[in-house]
């Protein structure tokens, strides 16, 4: 008895995901280009999916679409790719308990002014160039935006302060469809 062929209906059925997101793995090189009917349809075979499962297993773990294809390059090379894995684990760590430190310093100091604010009471008027009186109230020397760069360090056109580092995106597979 053969391989079980899949179509990519079946394949994002069995794997968890839908068949834009196998399309689009394909384009940027995860997958191997898949046979083909003779009308053009996609066939997968079982190794497809314990590839598959293995990208989700890895995106899981916060890996990048990047870093997974590293993974395969290396392993495409013969190279064992555990070593490099494991630094890239070690700096994910890293980050993470500095944006857990950050989290944790930004939920107290919004705690802090929460109940300020609450116990202030609320104005039922703007004056003419008010726009939010709690968030006014904020003094300058309180200004600490999450992961940015000093001010003047922006980068951006318009002088704005958006080159934080990106929180690491956490999922749970059971609710992930698609990417």
């Amino acid at each position: 008895m053969g391989e079980r062929i899949l179509g990519i209906r079946q394949l994002a059925r069995q794997a968890g995901v839908s068949s834009k997101t196998l399309r689009y793995w394909e384009t940027r090189w995860l997958l191997p280009p898949p046979r083909r009917t003779h009308t053009n349809y996609r066939l997968y075979g079982e190794t497809d999916l314990e590839r598959v499962l293995f990208i989700r297993k890895a995106q899981s773990l916060g890996f990048t679409l990047a870093e997974i294809r590293q993974v395969f390059d290396l392993a495409r090379s013969r190279k064992a790719p555990c070593e490099a894995v494991t630094r890239w684990t070690a700096e994910k760590v890293r980050a993470l308990e500095q944006q857990i430190r950050m989290l944790r310093d930004l939920k107290g100091r919004l705690e802090r002014y929460q109940k300020r604010w609450s116990a202030e009471g609320r104005p039922s008027q703007l004056g003419p160039n008010e726009i939010c009186r709690c968030i006014a109230s904020v003094p300058v020397e309180d200004l600490r935006i999450i992961g940015s760069a000093p001010p003047g360090k922006g980068g951006e056109k318009d002088g704005s302060q958006t080159d934080r580092e990106p929180l690491p995106r956490l999922r749970r597979l059971s609710d992930r469809r698609g990417l």
